[in-house]
């Protein structure tokens, strides 16, 4: 059944964790920005690095410190507990080609759904600082 009223709001909380998986991915991806770092290709032939990997395991650490409750999606290591009521979906890279060769067109891509509908949204670009953030029942935020 759809929420509705103030219950269908993002809690803030959920915010400010969204913030801290986009600083631990930023933090290795920024390591690796403009070096020589291994690709190997996906089953799909879509490019990964180490990069790819370590920022979405950092995020995935953190989020099973700060909320061990909730499932993840990740575009390196598939889905675990994705069928809960709270789930995240992060792309540590989205623009691996673009980061595989220094142009920082690039960004990381976190996402909360509640009960499958999209509540918090976040576009981040570790090399340039800037974020976007949209959570339902907020106002949308460019950082």
């Amino acid at each position: 059944m759809p929420r509705s009223g103030m219950d269908d709001r993002c809690p803030q909380e959920f915010v400010d964790l969204a913030g801290r998986l986009a600083d631990a991915s930023g933090a290795v991806i920024r390591r690796y920005f403009r070096t020589l770092v291994a690709v190997e290709a996906k089953s799909d032939q879509t490019p990964v690095t180490a990069a790819d990997r370590e920022a979405e395991t950092a995020m995935r650490d953190l989020l099973a410190e700060c909320a061990p409750a909730h499932g993840v999606i990740g575009e390196e290591f598939g889905g675990d507990g994705a069928g809960g009521s709270l789930v995240w979906v992060l792309d540590p890279i989205d623009g691996t080609k673009a980061f595989m060769t220094g142009k920082p067109m690039f960004g990381t891509l976190i996402a909360l759904a509640r009960d499958g509908a999209p509540i918090l949204g976040v576009i981040d670009q570790p090399v340039s600082g800037e974020r976007w953030i949209g959570a339902r029942g907020l106002p949308t935020r460019f950082d």
